[in-house]
């Protein structure tokens, strides 16, 4: 198998400690084959499009999640819209809103217990204005809120 974008993935669900994935925002090809999607829907990752969420909200990935399960969260700074988040390595229109965002770190925080959270592929030299530091930043508070309000 080839190393691309998606390998993190494709190790993390190979742990025995990792019971699912939900992947959310994805809205273009990346660097998997259709053998790699497959291997991943067979191990029984779920793939709830940007699109997904645009129509349907939070929920869309939400309903995947099982109540009461313990989570890792990685935020991938290339799933949100360039209008909110320019500075990564390859904006692509059609991401997540920053509201979609905090809508679903609020949500998981309510459904699961959040046990890790990481934001990642942040590029500050392709940043505009500081923009994607800000939304990081902010992101990154609503996170420490969610697991806060946990108790």
């Amino acid at each position: 198998m080839a190393n691309g974008y998606s390998s993190p993935m494709r190790r993390a669900s190979e742990m025995a400690y990792v019971a699912g994935m939900v992947q959310v925002g994805l809205r273009a090809v990346g660097s998997a084959r259709a053998e790699e999607i497959e291997a991943a829907r067979r191990y029984g990752s779920r793939f709830v499009t940007a699109r997904e969420v645009h129509a349907h909200g939070a929920d869309a990935a939400l309903r995947h999640i099982p109540e009461g399960a313990q989570v890792v969260v990685t935020l991938d700074c290339d799933g949100l819209d360039p209008g909110i988040m320019p500075g990564v390595a390859a904006p692509t229109p059609g991401g997540l809103s920053y509201t979609q965002a905090i809508d679903l770190i609020a949500g998981l925080g309510r459904r699961a217990r959040i046990a890790g959270f990481d934001l990642v592929e942040l590029y500050p030299p392709a940043d505009v204005g500081g923009l994607s530091a800000l939304t990081a930043a902010r992101l990154l508070v609503n996170a420490i809120g969610a697991v806060v309000r946990q108790g």
